[in-house]
């Protein structure tokens, strides 16, 4: 866990629309937990956008803190055509960042026909695609039209979801649970000044190559999608499928916990003469994805 105060600072701004996404996100969490604890049948959770990476939050705080509670993640046309068709009395949590995404009525749809009860988590989207989710339960995500900033709110909101989930106490728990109470938006500048080198380092390639294992998989399309808006070509290679050369810049992100596993591919790319770049974090691996995405819209501030 990141220690540290907030100050006034140039950060202000940034620490503001954090501080505000953890203030709705406390009160939203409340109808989605309530949602999840009173439904019953498979819990789906899927996602479109950059909504992966709240659903991903949403599903490893689940399945890492309750393992008797197993559901299904998976992107949202797969779950809409190969997944609903067979399945009655279905759960689905869908998680969409882009408000006019045709795949909301899709799954909407294919959730209404199989008689399953869907609920969305959403910027507000348009009227002629809200009119054809005839009613179904939604969360209407108060951000503006960013989507890496929307992904801080839904990332947020799951992250809050999971942590007061079916009444599991542990001390990892407690301690989880102790640091949302404090907030993450009082250790953002310390989090930017742990990493304001290697973040101007990325930031001067013209060219790049994410890379992680499948755990931080989804927060790495939130950093290319920053780092696209900055001009940068980015680009996302699985960790256990990259294979450096000498004209890539490559860079890890990773969890501490990973160091094994990610100490072969990085010298394996520098010998092959790669410049290799890497966020490295020694936190509990649940909370990574919210600190990657404050670093994201640090990087498009």
């Amino acid at each position: 866990m990141l220690q540290g105060s907030r100050s006034g600072s140039s950060l202000d701004t940034l620490v503001y629309k954090v501080l505000n996404a953890e203030k709705w996100a406390s009160e939203a969490c409340k109808k989605l937990v309530k949602f999840i604890e009173s439904s019953s049948g498979e819990l789906i959770i899927a996602y479109t956008g950059l909504g992966y990476a709240a659903a991903s939050t949403l599903y490893w705080l689940i399945t890492t803190l309750n393992p008797s509670k197993q559901p299904v993640l998976q992107d949202s046309d797969t779950i809409a055509l190969y997944r609903l068709i067979y399945r009655e009395k279905t759960t689905t949590i869908f998680f969409n960042t882009k408000p006019d995404d045709p795949s909301l009525i899709r799954l909407g749809d294919a959730s209404r026909w199989t008689g399953g009860k869907i609920y969305i988590i959403t910027p507000k989207p348009p009227e002629t695609i809200d009119a054809l989710l005839r009613g179904a339960d939604k969360i209407v995500v108060p951000c503006p039209p960013s989507e890496i900033e929307c992904s801080l709110y839904e990332v947020l909101i799951a992250h809050y979801t999971g942590l007061r989930l079916y009444n599991v106490s542990s001390k990892r728990v407690y301690r989880l649970r102790k640091f949302v109470d404090e907030g993450f938006s009082i250790v953002l500048e310390e989090l930017i000044a742990n990493y304001r080198d290697v973040i101007a380092d990325i930031l001067n390639t013209k060219e790049i190559i994410v890379s992680s294992t499948g755990f931080l998989e989804p927060t790495s399309y939130v950093l290319i999608k920053a780092l696209r808006n900055r001009g940068i070509r980015a680009s996302y290679i699985p960790i256990n499928m990259l294979e450096p050369s000498s004209n890539d810049n490559i860079l890890f992100l990773t969890s501490s916990v990973e160091d094994y596993v990610v100490k072969e591919k990085r010298f394996k790319a520098m010998i092959r003469g790669a410049r290799v770049l890497e966020l490295r974090f020694n936190l509990d691996p649940l909370e990574i994805p919210v600190y990657v995405i404050m670093l994201a819209l640090y990087m498009i501030q």
